[in-house]
């Protein structure tokens, strides 16, 4: 009637099915330890994104400076330079060409900060008034 196997024919089968899987197992682990070497690596993405969110970012952290430093001063500095060393330790780049922001002040109202080129950042307009960033 029913499949007579002995108890060390099923443990022969069992014990094929474990070889033939730690078989697997260890190809898989040797794969990835070869792809694993220091010529595949390939580093994160930066941190800070895009060009445009790193821009951004520049933007971001100038006006608040900006802000700080007439809080303090109750005047906008004539010159970026002027937030270092208390407000900032180094004054960002324009990520799109490395060069430094357009800064322009009437000292007591108001301030911007401009991109050279904001079509490096697909945009027609890139700039920060007075804290509020437009970009068009």
């Amino acid at each position: 009637m029913g499949c007579n196997m002995s108890s060390s024919g099923k443990l022969k089968i069992l014990l094929g099915l474990l070889v033939f899987v730690l078989i697997i197992i260890g190809g898989y682990g040797v794969y990835l330890y070869r792809k694993g070497g220091v010529e595949n690596y390939r580093p994160p993405a930066d941190a800070s994104g895009s060009i445009n969110t790193q821009v951004l970012s520049n933007l971001t952290a100038l006006s608040q400076a900006i802000d700080a430093y007439h809080v303090k001063n109750l005047k906008y500095p004539e010159r970026l330079e002027q937030l270092k060393p208390e407000f900032m330790d180094e004054i960002p780049m324009e990520p799109g060409t490395g060069k430094p922001f357009a800064y322009q002040s009437d000292g007591s109202d108001q301030y911007q900060i401009v991109v050279s080129n904001p079509n490096l950042y697909g945009l027609k307009e890139l700039l920060i008034k007075n804290g509020k960033i437009i970009q068009n």
